[in-house]
């Protein structure tokens, strides 16, 4: 802290800094009343310790929740499961769970983890039974969005758990914890788990009917779920720490554990990423491939790009509706060398398999004059 003060000392002497230091100074002396300090330590450890308890008014809004976003799933209707991240209240427990950690309260916070971990259970369950339920086997593009998270959606938790933690800490924000609700959306991806378990290995997409098993939609939610939850909980810890709440020493351990956590999820979401940089890639390339070929663009579409990396290998599914007889072989060989050159330069893979599936349609032109 002296050396810092030491730093502005310095700076100070130096004309064009001293303007600017008077000149900020005059813009904010009239901010000093306004300035909200935290809320006192006592006062949020009753609110932590009240959010903690897994309740029957929790477990009521958490099920409510569940059923909303699953119905909302199966809809493919974003507007409900936003309002399912509104209601559920998975969000307090976590965070009080984070409150534990700073201020060495762990009664605190195992019933905070504990509370996590059945909400969690009851979640999957509910959304389980809801899929075995109803009799859909087919999932669309808001399931099929939770089933690959990557490294974007680990920085998306941690902003969320430092706004959502942050905003108890000040009373003129407390509301804003329903907006970091909506941003980190933690029951979609435990409802995604239960549809996957329920319905099991008959999923299937509505795009090209690709098939699904049940462990990769549910592997791939639950990793988004646990990526939530490592993001938020540490993130939340740090911001407590950093407005004077609990001690690092104390701390410590359980920070560690949790910030290893966040490391050994990032692999995964890493490689999710590649994929989504990768898949990217290719509908650019396909772009251009289009825009070169304006006749055959105009009678085709690509409906689906799929990519799946292991280690330096690329596989890739990709299907097409086209007119029978209009891709030739020539055609799709210089496409799929294309697509090579273009992902290899970049993206470091060394071999592509390409599984390009080709849905033929009938085009006909009519056209009609009505008689003078």
């Amino acid at each position: 802290m002296n050396q810092i003060r030491q730093v502005f000392k310095l700076l100070f002497r130096i004309p064009p800094f001293r303007q600017l230091f008077v000149l900020w100074k005059a813009i904010t002396a009239s901010w000093r009343i306004h300035l909200e300090q935290p809320v006192p330590i006592e006062e949020l450890a009753k609110s932590r310790e009240a959010a903690s308890i897994p309740s029957f008014g929790f477990f009521f809004l958490l099920i409510s929740a569940t059923v909303i976003a699953t119905l909302g799933l199966y809809a493919n209707s974003t507007a409900v499961i936003i309002g399912a991240m509104i209601v559920a209240p998975l969000m307090n427990p976590i965070l009080s769970m984070s409150f534990g950690i700073v201020t060495a309260n762990w009664r605190l916070y195992k019933r905070s983890l504990a509370t996590v971990a059945l909400g969690s259970f009851v979640a999957i369950f509910t959304a389980c039974l809801i899929s075995v339920v109803l009799p859909v086997e087919v999932v669309r593009s808001e399931i099929m969005a939770r089933t690959a998270p990557n490294l974007i959606d680990l920085g998306i938790a941690i902003a969320a758990g430092a706004a959502g933690s942050f905003s108890l800490t000040r009373k003129s924000i407390a509301s804003s914890i329903a907006g970091v609700a909506i941003a980190v959306a933690l029951v979609p991806p435990l409802c995604v788990v239960g549809i996957g378990l329920g319905i099991g290995e008959g999923i299937i997409t509505e795009i090209g009917q690709t098939t699904f098993t049940d462990i990769n939609v549910s592997e791939g939610a639950f990793l988004l779920f646990l990526a939530n939850l490592a993001g938020i909980t540490f993130t939340a810890c740090v911001v407590f720490l950093s407005q004077a709440y609990g001690s690092i020493a104390k701390a410590f351990q359980a920070l560690l554990i949790w910030l290893l956590i966040i490391v050994i999820l990032i692999f995964p979401l890493n490689n999710s990423l590649r994929e989504f940089f990768l898949s990217n890639q290719i509908n650019q390339e396909i772009n251009k491939i289009r825009i070169a070929n304006p006749e055959i663009a105009e009678k085709t579409q690509t409906r689906y790009v799929h990519v799946q990396l292991e280690g330096t290998t690329a596989y890739i599914k990709i299907l097409t509706i086209a007119p029978k007889g209009l891709l030739t072989d020539d055609y799709l060989k210089d496409a799929e060398q294309k697509i090579f050159d273009s992902i290899s330069s970049t993206q470091n893979v060394k071999a592509m398999d390409l599984d390009l599936r080709i849905i033929p349609v009938d085009i006909r032109h009519y056209q009609s004059v009505s008689p003078k």
